[in-house]
């Protein structure tokens, strides 16, 4: 590598910058991307198109799970606000009898039974 005082100097391994240009910023710049050391910017992407979606209460729901758990522990409920639409433990079935009551989208869930206090027993 041949060194020059007054120019910046790239090979394979980086660039030398000489200190009489430090604080040179636009020089520094022109020179090494004049040297192909800045990769051409990519061209933007297009950002895909975000479809907004209505937020969804589904406070009548929670109410109607609060106050009727107990009685489908185990199964899948569907719900349209605060009216059971189906039951039972099939997934599947619970789900085609709501879209089958003209449901098109139903609350649907699984009822877990209410955690035990843990045993430490002896």
């Amino acid at each position: 590598m041949q060194e020059d005082r007054d120019q910046i100097v790239v090979s394979e391994v980086g660039a030398f910058i000489p200190r009489k240009l430090f604080g040179q910023k636009d020089q520094i710049v022109n020179e090494l991307a004049q040297a192909g050391v800045f990769a051409p910017p990519e061209p933007e992407k297009p950002r895909p198109e975000v479809r907004r979606v209505p937020l969804v209460d589904i406070a009548r729901e929670t109410q109607w799970l609060k106050e009727h758990r107990h009685e489908y522990i185990g199964q899948w409920v569907a719900l349209d606000g605060d009216r059971l639409i189906s039951h039972g433990t099939n997934a599947r079935e619970v789900s085609e009898a709501a879209r089958a009551a003209g449901v098109e989208v139903p609350f649907f869930t699984r009822i877990e039974p209410d955690e035990e206090l843990p045993f430490g027993g002896w």
